[in-house]
Protein backbone atom coordinates (compact mmCIF):
# COMPACT_ATOMS: atom_id res chain seq x y z
CA UNK A 1 0.00 0.00 0.00
CA UNK A 2 0.95 3.67 0.03
CA UNK A 3 2.44 5.43 2.41
CA UNK A 4 4.72 8.81 2.68
CA UNK A 5 7.52 7.77 5.59
CA UNK A 6 10.72 9.90 7.14
CA UNK A 7 14.25 7.67 6.94
CA UNK A 8 16.18 10.35 9.17
CA UNK A 9 15.07 14.02 10.69
CA UNK A 10 15.21 17.48 8.18
CA UNK A 11 12.95 19.58 6.07
CA UNK A 12 10.20 18.25 3.61
CA UNK A 13 12.56 16.65 1.00
CA UNK A 14 12.89 13.64 3.64
CA UNK A 15 9.70 12.37 2.73
CA UNK A 16 9.64 9.55 0.99
CA UNK A 17 6.55 8.17 -0.99
CA UNK A 18 7.14 4.32 -0.89
CA UNK A 19 5.05 1.33 -1.06
CA UNK A 20 4.92 -0.60 2.38
CA UNK A 21 3.01 -4.52 3.33
CA UNK A 22 -0.45 -4.16 4.53
CA UNK A 23 -0.08 -4.10 8.59
CA UNK A 24 -2.45 -7.06 10.36
CA UNK A 25 -3.92 -6.23 13.30
CA UNK A 26 -2.98 -7.91 16.73
CA UNK A 27 -5.37 -9.13 19.31
CA UNK A 28 -6.58 -5.63 20.69
CA UNK A 29 -5.96 -3.53 17.43
CA UNK A 30 -8.51 -2.65 14.36
CA UNK A 31 -7.44 -2.40 10.71
CA UNK A 32 -8.57 0.56 9.35
CA UNK A 33 -8.77 1.32 5.29
CA UNK A 34 -8.82 5.36 5.56
CA UNK A 35 -10.72 7.77 3.45
CA UNK A 36 -9.23 10.73 4.71
CA UNK A 37 -5.92 11.87 6.72
CA UNK A 38 -5.86 15.33 8.65
CA UNK A 39 -2.09 17.04 8.62
CA UNK A 40 -1.30 18.96 11.76
CA UNK A 41 1.96 21.14 12.85
CA UNK A 42 3.04 18.41 15.28
CA UNK A 43 3.49 16.28 11.74
CA UNK A 44 6.70 18.64 10.55
CA UNK A 45 7.47 19.10 14.63
CA UNK A 46 8.21 15.54 14.56
CA UNK A 47 9.62 15.33 10.35
CA UNK A 48 12.55 17.79 11.61
CA UNK A 49 13.57 15.99 14.53
CA UNK A 50 12.01 18.99 16.90
CA UNK A 51 10.82 17.11 19.31
CA UNK A 52 12.80 13.72 18.80
CA UNK A 53 13.75 14.15 22.76
CA UNK A 54 10.47 13.69 23.48
CA UNK A 55 9.09 11.47 21.18
CA UNK A 56 12.28 9.55 19.44
CA UNK A 57 11.32 7.67 16.19
CA UNK A 58 12.22 4.60 15.02
CA UNK A 59 13.16 4.81 10.91
CA UNK A 60 11.39 4.67 8.63
CA UNK A 61 8.67 6.27 10.25
CA UNK A 62 5.14 7.22 8.55
CA UNK A 63 4.12 10.56 9.90
CA UNK A 64 0.34 11.10 10.55
CA UNK A 65 -1.92 11.21 13.38
CA UNK A 66 -5.32 11.73 12.47
CA UNK A 67 -7.94 10.48 10.16
CA UNK A 68 -11.30 8.47 9.28
CA UNK A 69 -12.15 5.28 7.23
CA UNK A 70 -14.06 1.97 7.84
CA UNK A 71 -12.97 -1.20 10.36
CA UNK A 72 -12.03 -3.95 7.87
CA UNK A 73 -10.24 -6.26 9.89
CA UNK A 74 -10.43 -6.81 13.58
CA UNK A 75 -8.46 -8.58 16.57
CA UNK A 76 -9.74 -11.35 18.36
CA UNK A 77 -9.92 -9.11 21.64
CA UNK A 78 -11.93 -6.23 19.99
CA UNK A 79 -15.53 -5.92 21.19
CA UNK A 80 -16.18 -2.25 20.72
CA UNK A 81 -16.45 -2.15 16.71
CA UNK A 82 -17.34 -4.57 13.89
CA UNK A 83 -16.38 -5.03 10.14
CA UNK A 84 -17.63 -2.03 8.09
CA UNK A 85 -18.01 0.79 10.80
CA UNK A 86 -17.18 3.74 10.01
CA UNK A 87 -14.31 5.58 12.34
CA UNK A 88 -12.24 7.94 13.06
CA UNK A 89 -8.57 7.71 14.01
CA UNK A 90 -6.35 9.42 16.60
CA UNK A 91 -2.68 7.20 16.64
CA UNK A 92 -0.97 7.64 19.34
CA UNK A 93 2.14 10.09 19.14
CA UNK A 94 4.90 7.37 19.28
CA UNK A 95 3.07 4.89 16.29
CA UNK A 96 1.51 7.52 13.75
CA UNK A 97 1.04 6.25 10.64
CA UNK A 98 -1.87 8.12 8.86
CA UNK A 99 -0.25 9.20 5.92
CA UNK A 100 -1.27 5.78 4.72
CA UNK A 101 -3.94 4.15 2.64
CA UNK A 102 -4.32 1.62 5.78
CA UNK A 103 -3.30 1.77 9.50
CA UNK A 104 -3.30 -0.31 12.36
CA UNK A 105 -4.32 1.45 15.86
CA UNK A 106 -5.29 -0.10 19.07
CA UNK A 107 -9.49 -0.32 20.14
CA UNK A 108 -9.14 2.59 22.40
CA UNK A 109 -7.36 4.74 19.16
CA UNK A 110 -10.62 4.41 17.60
CA UNK A 111 -14.30 6.39 17.58
CA UNK A 112 -16.85 6.06 15.87
CA UNK A 113 -17.60 8.48 13.39
CA UNK A 114 -20.67 11.16 14.02
CA UNK A 115 -23.61 9.97 11.31
CA UNK A 116 -23.70 14.02 10.17
CA UNK A 117 -20.06 14.25 8.95
CA UNK A 118 -17.79 13.22 6.09
CA UNK A 119 -14.89 11.80 5.93
CA UNK A 120 -12.91 14.83 5.30
CA UNK A 121 -14.61 16.51 7.77
CA UNK A 122 -14.12 13.72 10.33
CA UNK A 123 -10.30 13.37 9.93
CA UNK A 124 -9.86 17.05 11.10
CA UNK A 125 -11.96 16.54 14.17
CA UNK A 126 -9.54 13.92 16.82
CA UNK A 127 -6.53 16.23 17.44
CA UNK A 128 -8.47 19.92 17.39
CA UNK A 129 -11.43 18.78 19.18
CA UNK A 130 -9.85 16.31 21.22
CA UNK A 131 -7.24 18.87 22.38
CA UNK A 132 -9.86 21.52 23.46
CA UNK A 133 -12.05 19.26 25.14
CA UNK A 134 -8.96 18.04 27.41
CA UNK A 135 -7.82 21.47 27.75
CA UNK A 136 -10.92 23.21 28.65
CA UNK A 137 -12.76 20.44 30.80
CA UNK A 138 -10.14 18.07 31.99
CA UNK A 139 -7.04 20.38 32.64
CA UNK A 140 -8.86 23.28 33.63
CA UNK A 141 -12.21 22.37 34.67
CA UNK A 142 -13.96 25.53 33.67
CA UNK A 143 -16.93 26.68 35.21
CA UNK A 144 -20.53 28.15 33.50
CA UNK A 145 -20.29 32.24 33.74
CA UNK A 146 -16.02 32.27 33.58
CA UNK A 147 -13.82 34.56 31.72
CA UNK A 148 -11.31 32.93 29.30
CA UNK A 149 -8.98 34.25 26.99
CA UNK A 150 -8.05 31.88 23.87
CA UNK A 151 -4.90 32.61 22.38
CA UNK A 152 -4.34 31.67 18.82
CA UNK A 153 -8.46 31.18 18.58
CA UNK A 154 -8.84 31.96 14.66
CA UNK A 155 -6.56 28.08 14.50
CA UNK A 156 -8.06 24.66 14.58
CA UNK A 157 -8.02 23.79 18.10
CA UNK A 158 -9.20 27.41 19.37
CA UNK A 159 -12.07 27.80 17.21
CA UNK A 160 -13.24 24.77 18.47
CA UNK A 161 -12.22 25.49 22.26
CA UNK A 162 -14.14 28.78 21.39
CA UNK A 163 -17.14 26.86 20.70
CA UNK A 164 -16.64 24.27 23.96
CA UNK A 165 -16.54 27.41 26.04
CA UNK A 166 -19.69 29.04 24.97
CA UNK A 167 -21.52 25.21 24.75
CA UNK A 168 -20.61 25.37 28.36
CA UNK A 169 -21.33 28.84 29.69
CA UNK A 170 -18.41 30.93 29.45
CA UNK A 171 -17.76 34.08 28.54
CA UNK A 172 -15.45 33.85 25.80
CA UNK A 173 -12.40 36.38 24.66
CA UNK A 174 -9.91 35.14 21.36
CA UNK A 175 -6.86 36.32 20.23
CA UNK A 176 -6.91 36.71 15.88
CA UNK A 177 -6.41 38.40 13.16
CA UNK A 178 -7.79 39.67 9.80
CA UNK A 179 -10.49 37.35 8.22
CA UNK A 180 -10.19 34.91 11.63
CA UNK A 181 -12.22 37.77 13.28
CA UNK A 182 -15.60 37.77 11.51
CA UNK A 183 -15.16 34.04 11.85
CA UNK A 184 -14.76 33.91 15.08
CA UNK A 185 -17.85 36.04 16.02
CA UNK A 186 -20.06 34.09 13.27
CA UNK A 187 -19.13 30.72 15.60
CA UNK A 188 -20.71 33.04 18.73
CA UNK A 189 -17.38 34.82 20.94
CA UNK A 190 -17.75 37.38 23.03
CA UNK A 191 -14.84 39.57 22.32
CA UNK A 192 -11.83 38.95 19.83
CA UNK A 193 -8.51 40.99 20.82
CA UNK A 194 -7.03 41.75 17.18
CA UNK A 195 -3.22 40.98 17.97
CA UNK A 196 -1.82 43.40 15.32
CA UNK A 197 -2.92 46.20 17.15
CA UNK A 198 -4.09 46.01 20.44
CA UNK A 199 -1.65 44.15 23.56
CA UNK A 200 -3.71 41.65 25.17
CA UNK A 201 -2.02 42.15 28.41
CA UNK A 202 -2.83 46.26 28.71
CA UNK A 203 -6.56 45.59 28.29
CA UNK A 204 -7.38 42.70 30.16
CA UNK A 205 -6.98 41.18 34.16
CA UNK A 206 -8.49 39.49 36.30
CA UNK A 207 -9.56 36.24 33.96
CA UNK A 208 -10.05 32.90 34.98
CA UNK A 209 -8.28 31.15 32.70
CA UNK A 210 -6.03 31.22 29.61
CA UNK A 211 -5.99 28.82 27.21
CA UNK A 212 -2.25 29.78 25.17
CA UNK A 213 -2.25 27.84 22.11
CA UNK A 214 0.68 30.35 20.49
CA UNK A 215 3.31 30.15 23.76
CA UNK A 216 6.28 32.55 23.33
CA UNK A 217 5.46 36.25 24.35
CA UNK A 218 1.73 35.07 24.34
CA UNK A 219 2.54 32.48 27.09
CA UNK A 220 4.86 34.81 29.34
CA UNK A 221 2.25 38.03 29.72
CA UNK A 222 -0.52 35.65 30.15
CA UNK A 223 0.07 35.18 33.94
CA UNK A 224 -0.04 38.33 34.71
CA UNK A 225 -3.94 38.68 33.58
CA UNK A 226 -5.40 35.68 35.42
CA UNK A 227 -6.88 36.51 38.83
CA UNK A 228 -5.36 34.51 42.02
CA UNK A 229 -6.60 30.87 42.30
CA UNK A 230 -7.26 31.04 38.61
CA UNK A 231 -5.81 28.82 35.48
CA UNK A 232 -3.33 28.71 32.69
CA UNK A 233 -3.48 25.84 29.98
CA UNK A 234 -0.73 25.84 27.49
CA UNK A 235 -0.16 23.27 24.74
CA UNK A 236 3.22 24.20 23.38
CA UNK A 237 5.41 24.56 26.37
CA UNK A 238 5.38 23.87 30.05
CA UNK A 239 4.56 26.80 32.43
CA UNK A 240 6.61 28.49 34.57
CA UNK A 241 6.91 27.41 38.03
CA UNK A 242 8.04 30.42 39.78
CA UNK A 243 5.33 32.55 37.58
CA UNK A 244 2.53 30.41 38.73
CA UNK A 245 3.88 30.41 42.45
CA UNK A 246 4.46 34.41 42.04
CA UNK A 247 1.06 34.87 40.86
CA UNK A 248 -0.60 32.32 43.03
CA UNK A 249 -2.25 30.16 39.82
CA UNK A 250 -2.57 26.90 38.54
CA UNK A 251 -0.67 25.54 35.70
CA UNK A 252 -0.40 22.86 33.02
CA UNK A 253 0.25 21.85 30.01
CA UNK A 254 -2.25 19.46 28.30
CA UNK A 255 -1.94 16.72 26.47
CA UNK A 256 -4.23 14.92 23.82
CA UNK A 257 -4.83 10.82 24.94
CA UNK A 258 -7.41 8.59 22.80
CA UNK A 259 -10.14 8.73 25.22
CA UNK A 260 -13.73 7.01 23.92
CA UNK A 261 -15.78 9.33 26.64
CA UNK A 262 -14.54 12.70 25.21
CA UNK A 263 -16.03 11.85 21.91
CA UNK A 264 -18.96 10.13 22.88
CA UNK A 265 -20.10 13.89 24.11
CA UNK A 266 -18.79 15.49 21.05
CA UNK A 267 -20.30 13.48 18.94
CA UNK A 268 -23.62 14.51 20.29
CA UNK A 269 -22.72 18.43 20.45
CA UNK A 270 -21.65 17.83 16.46
CA UNK A 271 -24.59 15.45 15.81
CA UNK A 272 -27.03 18.05 17.30
CA UNK A 273 -25.55 21.33 14.84
CA UNK A 274 -24.01 22.49 18.35
CA UNK A 275 -20.23 22.46 16.63
CA UNK A 276 -19.88 24.11 13.20
CA UNK A 277 -16.43 23.13 11.03
CA UNK A 278 -14.40 24.85 8.37
CA UNK A 279 -13.97 23.03 5.14
CA UNK A 280 -10.86 21.20 4.96
CA UNK A 281 -8.11 21.97 2.31
CA UNK A 282 -7.92 18.92 0.38
CA UNK A 283 -4.32 16.88 -1.11
CA UNK A 284 -3.97 13.73 -2.78
CA UNK A 285 -1.42 11.68 -0.75
CA UNK A 286 1.48 12.15 -3.69
CA UNK A 287 1.40 15.78 -2.91
CA UNK A 288 2.50 14.81 1.15
CA UNK A 289 5.44 17.76 0.84
CA UNK A 290 3.06 20.62 -0.55
CA UNK A 291 0.62 19.90 1.91
CA UNK A 292 3.16 19.88 5.22
CA UNK A 293 4.72 23.06 3.77
CA UNK A 294 1.23 24.88 3.61
CA UNK A 295 1.07 24.03 7.52
CA UNK A 296 4.22 24.71 8.44
CA UNK A 297 3.93 28.10 6.88
CA UNK A 298 0.30 28.69 7.72
CA UNK A 299 -0.54 29.24 4.04
CA UNK A 300 -3.76 26.92 5.04
CA UNK A 301 -6.90 28.81 5.61
CA UNK A 302 -8.28 25.49 7.56
CA UNK A 303 -7.09 21.93 8.33
CA UNK A 304 -5.21 20.45 5.52
CA UNK A 305 -6.22 16.82 4.78
CA UNK A 306 -5.43 13.83 2.06
CA UNK A 307 -8.28 11.96 0.59
CA UNK A 308 -7.83 8.57 -0.45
Amino acid sequence: MKAVQIENYGDNSKLKHVEISLPRPKANQVLVELKASAVNPVDFKIRSGGMAAQLPKQFPFTLGWEGAGIVTEKGDQVTAFEIGDEVMVMANFMEGGTYAEQIVVQEKEVFLKPKSLSFLQAATLPFSLGTAYTSLLRDANVEKGQRILIHGAGGAVGRMAVQIGKIKGLYVIGTAKGKNIQDLYDLGIDEVIDYTHTDFAQVLKELDVVLDLVGGANLSKSYEVIKKGGTLITTTQPPSPAALSKYEIAGKMTFTRPDPTIFEEIATWIDNGAIQFQAPEVFDLSEAQKALEWVENRTARSKVVFKF
